[in-house]
């Protein structure tokens, strides 16, 4: 399907494909609904489909305590992610400088030690109004792991009925300041 084209479906099928949307009872015989699975049109509900790998992100462990003075280390680069994405996003430069990352060297870390890291991450936010908006907030963790050496994707996307843009951090296939369930419902447009 190209862009700005539109699936029309014949209307003798329209009952029976609403009914397999809505997960009733209907003709799993019929041509337009076997078309559809085929075509990955629609995907059976025991199935997602996942544009940019094929598979699943997924959700962090529960978080581990972290030591004290890695904590007040967390909370100091914090505050320096915060400055700087309120300064670069006053400035209309919110995207781009995020584009402009650190030369640092990659931070090897274990799924555990992340969802410490997240779990602080989230504590600290409360402290920032307005950093419940999903770009804000993905942009504010984004800097924050570039500060600790951690390169994370900031992702797009968007879905169309009814259309909405999202957008969330992912780490090494893990979706940090979201649910993998949630993300699953958009189509992936740019990653950062």
């Amino acid at each position: 399907m190209l862009q700005d084209e539109y699936l029309a479906i014949p209307r003798d099928s329209a009952a029976n494909v609403l009914s397999a949307l809505a997960d009733e009872p209907h003709d799993q015989l019929d041509p337009t609904l076997t078309e559809l699975l085929e075509s990955r049109f629609l995907v059976d509900g025991n199935e997602r489909w996942h544009p940019h790998t094929g598979s699943p992100p997924a959700s962090l462990p529960d978080p581990v305590p972290l030591v004290r003075p890695y904590a007040l280390r967390l909370l100091v680069i914090f505050l320096l992610a915060v400055a700087q994405t309120y300064l670069s996003y006053r400035r209309g430069e919110a995207i781009a400088s995020l584009s402009q990352r650190s030369n640092v060297a990659p931070t090897s870390l274990s799924p555990n030690t992340m969802a410490a890291i997240m779990a602080h991450f989230t504590c600290l936010r409360c402290l920032v109004p307005g950093s419940g908006r999903c770009l804000i907030q993905s942009m504010l963790l984004t800097r924050f792991l570039g500060h600790l050496g951690i390169s994370p994707e900031l992702v797009f996307g968007v879905r169309t009925h009814p259309f909405e843009a999202h957008c969330w951090v992912e780490w090494d296939a893990h979706v940090l300041n979201d649910s993998p369930d949630h993300v699953c419902w958009f189509t992936v447009i740019a990653r950062f």
